[in-house]
């Protein structure tokens, strides 16, 4: 993945973002590319049915669990308001691209030091997300949501081209 792929993916993602998320999330990712810091965001709203169907692995279906939040009766993570994000830190490859690099532990402690900034609040049992912190939790979120943004094209084409981390 070349750095323009990854920034244009990125930007994607920030452009579905709920308003006023969407220009914080900007601003932070902005800040990390103006340094230099490739970072991939690969996953921002979900829909409350690709929510259940993570919800689902590691529970009904194969694979390991990757979420608590359940998509319905009422969607419990912030992706299904458009108010999360899924970012990873690339590493240059050997072939002069770039790469995921999910144990990146240095780079991610960059990303969630500038993310404070801009109200993004990082979750410590999933390295990856980042969500508004002006919410204090989905309950919240989920009290004054008139409607969720619909994700525009399934997140899942992400995950079956390695994306996700496994």
């Amino acid at each position: 993945m070349t750095w323009r792929q990854i920034v244009d993916r990125s930007e994607g993602h920030i452009a579905r973002l709920a308003p006023g998320f969407k220009e914080r999330v900007a601003k932070w990712y902005q800040e990390l590319t103006a340094k230099r810091i490739p970072v991939l965001i690969y996953c921002s709203v979900r829909t409350p049915k690709e929510q259940d169907e993570l919800y689902a692995q590691g529970r009904s279906k194969k694979g390991m669990k990757v979420t608590n939040a359940k998509g319905t009766p009422v969607a419990q993570s912030f992706h299904c308001y458009g108010r999360a994000v899924d970012a990873v830190p690339c590493a240059n490859t050997a072939v002069g691209g770039y790469t995921p690099s999910w144990d990146d532990e240095k780079t991610y402690q960059l990303m969630r030091n500038c993310a404070e900034k801009y109200d993004l609040r990082w979750l410590s049992f999933e390295t990856p997300h980042f969500e508004d912190a002006t919410f204090k939790d989905w309950r919240a979120l989920a009290g004054v949501a008139t409607s969720a943004p619909q994700a525009e094209k399934p997140t899942t084409a992400a995950r079956k081209v390695g994306i996700r981390k496994p």
